[in-house]
């Protein structure tokens, strides 16, 4: 028999209590590191991008006062648009950096053409439209008065504002109110300090992991056919996602790899088309970004400035062009000389934009 003398009794006791207290640390410890692990790999995974449903609230990312992002609601178009949507998810993307306002509007101009045509045979089959532009507009034009938001074109405050910040503000008020009825999908990127279009799309292609591909065009440019623009994701073999038993993701013959390099190139390669793919690859929220530029010949599809007596010529791919890219003057004036769509183009411009002096801004 074994004599439990008191400083034994008080031994075991402490060491009992000394094991419980450790073993609920290491428990608590156990539980605070799977936690953490969790939040981890939550905030390291790709976001998705919703898929616009006409019915939910949009996020109105243009300065909408508090007291009207309550009330303003994506427009549902009293028709339902009857042309049938292709196969996949895509998007058309413009974006810029430079806040121009004959850029921004002709902007409003090319997604309104995708879908303003009486005949249902020209309206685009791509699903969604995004315009991407950096964060710190929402900050530096907001608008002064937005007393009246239904009517964009109605002269702002202008106190202490000078006539080029009214002008840019009146044309990103009509770009909010044009998102809403034409179903743009605004998006804001952070890109600190660097603003140029490939650190903007650098930036903010993680947006794209919803979509099969995005089709970048750039602005200002005029839409002349639809359906040869939309030829241009649907009539050919897309890369999508590098898969060696796919021969057309590596080697295809319509769309030739070119990565984007923003440390090197301020503007984005492919002549004013860029393809971007972005895919989740591995288990922990690694993604995959793909950029390609259409082959010579399909490249004529979206195509340069036409010159006088060439509205109408072929583009080398057998189609007429879908989509015209303008000129600029370096302070980002539309060249008008020798551009045969000109015209067109500035009513267009004019006609989305009511109320905007285009002209003064340049002056």
């Amino acid at each position: 028999m074994v004599l439990l003398t008191s400083s034994t009794v008080s031994v075991i006791i402490s060491s009992g209590i000394i094991c419980t207290f450790t073993f609920l640390l290491f428990l608590s410890g156990y539980v605070l590191q799977q936690q953490s692990v969790r939040n981890i790999q939550h905030a390291i995974r790709a976001p998705e991008l919703s898929l616009p449903r006409h019915n939910e609230d949009q996020s109105i990312l243009l300065n909408t006062p508090p007291n009207q992002q309550q009330q303003e609601q994506p427009i549902t178009q009293p028709n339902q648009d009857p042309t049938p949507a292709a196969e996949g998810t895509y998007a058309y993307l413009q974006l810029l950096t430079r806040p121009d306002p004959s850029h921004i509007c002709s902007a409003i101009l090319f997604f309104h053409s995708l879908t303003a045509a009486t005949d249902p045979s020209n309206r685009t089959r791509i699903q969604d439209r995004l315009f991407m532009y950096p964060r710190e507009w929402d900050q530096l034009y907001t608008p002064s008065n937005p007393s009246n938001p239904s009517n964009p074109s109605s002269p702002p405050d202008t106190t202490d504002t000078d006539p080029k910040h009214t002008t840019i503000t009146k044309a990103l008020a009509h770009l909010r109110t044009a998102a809403l009825a034409n179903s743009i999908w605004l998006l804001p990127i952070d890109t600190g300090h660097q603003t140029t279009d490939a650190h903007l799309l650098r930036h903010g292609q993680m947006q794209f992991v919803s979509y099969d591909s995005v089709l970048y065009l750039q602005t200002p440019g005029l839409v002349t056919s639809v359906p040869n623009l939309d030829a241009v994701l649907l009539s050919h073999p897309l890369p999508g996602k590098h898969d060696p038993a796919r021969p057309d993701s590596y080697n295809n013959p319509a769309w030739m790899a070119v990565p984007l390099r923003p440390e090197r190139e301020s503007v984005l390669p492919g002549g004013g088309a860029y393809l971007v793919t972005v895919n989740r690859v591995g288990s922990v929220g690694q993604v995959e970004a793909r950029g390609h530029v259409m082959r010579r010949e399909v490249g004529g599809l979206v195509r340069g400035v036409v010159t006088e007596g060439d509205t109408d010529a072929d583009t080398g791919a057998g189609e007429q062009a879908g989509y015209v890219v303008f000129e600029t003057e370096e302070d980002g004036r539309v060249r008008w000389e020798g551009n045969a769509l000109y015209g067109a183009w500035r009513r267009g411009v004019e006609g989305v934009c009511p109320g905007v002096e285009f002209e003064g801004f340049y002056d």
